[in-house]
């Protein structure tokens, strides 16, 4: 919707209507530009020299003649004719002091719709306005269904007037401009000239309405100002703008989704929904972003159907593309917000982070004391405000308006000033307005605000120290590569088994593998009959259900590459964590990867030699674990034995010699 087209476009405008300036026809100096024009003659000089070869660009650098009109600068093309239009007030539009009555007959007011004067004048004066030939010194109403009002630094003018639309040429402008000039077109009740036209740029497919506006205000003298409007109505163009438009029709079932996605939030949370900042921040940039769905359809719509009845109006008449640039510049204007209010959202999804939510924590709870502190804080601020407007706003121009002085007030604390205008107003109340402006405001109120803001972000900070994340960004990295290492882990692991179920299951140790063997060997590890058939039948090449020595080598290789290859992809794995980790955490990862590289070790798998003689070992502890439980059964027996004869001796009163015969018993039992 926007580009950088569109500036350069706006500025070349700028350098053929507004930045040329007049020349002084008294002493043939340089004179005023558009922004400096101050009376009502530099209008006129201003339609000759400056809006006349602007309009027209009929040769080249070398006087040649171009072979069409119609182009300002040779490149844009003027869409109809350029007007210009007056707005009037009639006499007697304001009240005279009695006092001055006997004196002053004329009393013209500022413009305002009421005291607008549509009564015909100059060569028309006394005719009615059917009778009237001249367009210009009649008064035309407003035929345009969607007129817009033109804001001025003085009033706002509504549409009508009285106009006149200037010719093809630069000789028909200026006899036009000279016939307005020698019939006095412009009088005491002026209030205000505006010329209109519009341009297209068929280069870069964009239209420019441009509006200069002059302004009578009824202290005298002239004010301009001027409007440059650059959109894109015809959108669909190129190859890439349909891009676009497929991108706009994503954006539109987006919408959609998510309009239905908060409506169920809504219906489940209720008014609780409304709670969070950032719930109220979706709803806005749902809305904005129908509001711009549904005026693109519609200026779709109205740009084909006011476009061709405006191009096929003839060269002569003007053609008012006001409505469709202003609504379209507006548009753009939503459609800024509605990506600025989607930046702000990215709060919502980093918030999960304690670093992130520093700023809204510490907003949140200076909230109540920067609210205390505001109250206090523009009481000073308006005091101030009010006293500048009212002491300077006749002299100074920044204090021309309350609304001008608060602007102004808020550009010293910036440090952009004016002293010397202050002091040329009043040498003793500027100074020490100035200077006590900024010593309460600047050095006192500001800095508390700053130190009410510091210490709540100190104190937010140190909660945060000590607070854990909700959810790391680096968590998710690392529970990816933790997935990542344990597939592979489980992968080396399983070939690692089948490898040694490879070497052992030859029992009778021909070097040919029998299936039953295979199978009962793959079978006591847990694997399923499916899985052993299909590994043994892939390398069982001639079908005999015996893998020789070849086909066994065979299957060992196949394991051992496959083995190599996931033992690559751990290193690069672990590699690729190290150069993504941050500095701080890298000795700790060292440390980690040489304690899982030693337990990596440690974990390798053992020759059949050595399983051999592992396995002679177990036995041999087997075996002494065997004659370690027989002596604590036979213990046991004795034991038994042995407590008969002492319950006979309890029953027949000799307990001294059952004692001895315990300690015996114990001595025995201890000896052996």
């Amino acid at each position: 919707m926007v580009s950088s087209n569109m500036f350069l476009l706006t500025q070349a405008l700028k350098s053929v209507f507004t930045d040329p300036q007049l020349t002084d026809e008294t002493n043939n100096k340089t004179g005023p530009a558009f922004t400096d024009l101050d009376r009502m003659e530099d209008f006129w000089q201003y339609m000759t020299d400056v809006a006349s070869p602007g309009f027209y660009t009929e040769q080249w650098y070398n006087t040649e003649n171009v072979s069409e009109y119609g182009y300002i600068l040779f490149e844009n093309r003027l869409l109809g004719a350029v007007q210009i239009r007056q707005k009037k007030v009639r006499n007697n539009s304001c009240l005279v002091a009695d006092d001055f009555k006997q004196e002053i007959k004329f009393c013209y007011n500022s413009y305002a719709p009421a005291y607008e004067d549509t009564d015909t004048f100059g060569p028309c004066e006394n005719l009615n306005a059917s009778n009237c030939t001249y367009d210009a010194f009649k008064y035309t109403p407003s035929t345009s269904w969607f007129g817009l009002s033109t804001t001025g630094q003085v009033s706002v003018y509504d549409q009508g007037g009285f106009t006149m639309t200037f010719g093809s040429s630069s000789t028909v402008f200026a006899t036009e401009i000279d016939q307005l000039y020698q019939g006095l077109w412009i009088q005491r009740g002026t209030r205000a000239v505006l010329v209109d036209f519009t341009i297209y740029n068929a280069n870069l497919n964009l239209f420019c309405q441009v509006q200069l506006l002059f302004e009578f205000p009824a202290v005298g003298g002239l004010i301009t100002s001027s409007t440059f409007r650059a959109v894109k109505l015809l959108r669909y163009v190129q190859t890439f703008d349909y891009f676009v438009l497929g991108c706009e029709i994503l954006f539109v079932i987006f919408i959609i989704y998510y309009t239905i996605e908060e409506i169920l939030e809504i219906r489940n949370f209720k008014l609780a929904y409304f709670k969070s900042i950032m719930n109220c921040l979706d709803i806005i940039i749902i809305l904005l972003s129908y509001v711009c769905i549904v005026f693109n359809i519609y200026r779709q719509v109205q740009v084909n159907l006011l476009l061709d009845a405006l191009l096929q109006n003839d060269q002569t008449q003007y053609n008012d593309f006001s409505f469709l640039c202003y609504w379209q510049y507006q548009f753009n204007i939503i459609i800024s917000i509605t990506i600025f209010l989607a930046w702000i959202k990215v709060f919502k999804y980093i918030s999960f982070n304690k670093t992130m939510t520093q700023l809204s924590e510490t907003l949140a709870k200076c909230a109540r004391d920067i609210s205390g502190f505001a109250i206090m804080f523009f009481i000073i601020f308006f005091a101030y405000a009010q006293l500048g407007y009212l002491t300077f706003g006749i002299q100074v121009e920044s204090f021309r308006a309350f609304q001008y002085s608060v602007y102004t007030l808020f550009l010293i604390i910036l440090g952009i000033f004016d002293f010397q205008s202050l002091q040329q107003a009043h040498r003793v109340l500027g100074p020490l307005f100035f200077l006590t402006y900024v010593f309460f405001v600047f050095f006192v109120l500001l800095n508390m605000f700053l130190a009410i803001i510091n210490d709540t972000y100190v104190e937010v900070k140190a909660e945060l120290r000590n607070k854990k994340n909700e959810f790391e960004i680096s968590d998710f990295v690392k529970q990816g590569y933790t997935k990542m290492r344990e597939r592979l882990t489980v992968k080396r692991d399983r070939i690692a088994d089948i490898r040694r179920a490879l070497a052992l299951a030859d029992l009778n140790r021909d070097k040919r593998l029998e299936f039953d063997e295979w199978r009962t060997e793959m079978k006591s590890r847990g694997y399923a009959e499916e899985e052993i058939e299909t590994i043994f039948a892939k390398y069982d090449l001639n079908g005999d259900r015996v893998l020789d020595e070849n086909e066994q080598r065979a299957l060992s290789n196949d394991l051992l590459r496959q083995n190599d290859a996931i033992l690559r992809e751990i290193d690069e794995l672990n590699m690729s964590k190290k150069n993504n980790m941050p500095v701080d955490n890298v000795d700790e990862d060292n440390e980690r990867s040489k304690s899982a590289a030693s337990q990596r070790l440690q974990a390798h798998e053992v020759s059949v030699e050595e399983y051999n003689e592992l396995a002679k070992r177990l036995d041999t502890m087997e075996t002494s674990v065997g004659f370690v439980l027989t002596k604590i059964d036979n213990v046991a027996s004795k034991l038994d034995a042995y407590e008969k004869p002492k319950n006979k001796t309890n029953k027949k009163g000799r307990p001294s010699d059952s004692r001895n015969t315990t300690d015996e018993m114990n001595m025995e039992s201890f000896d052996e």
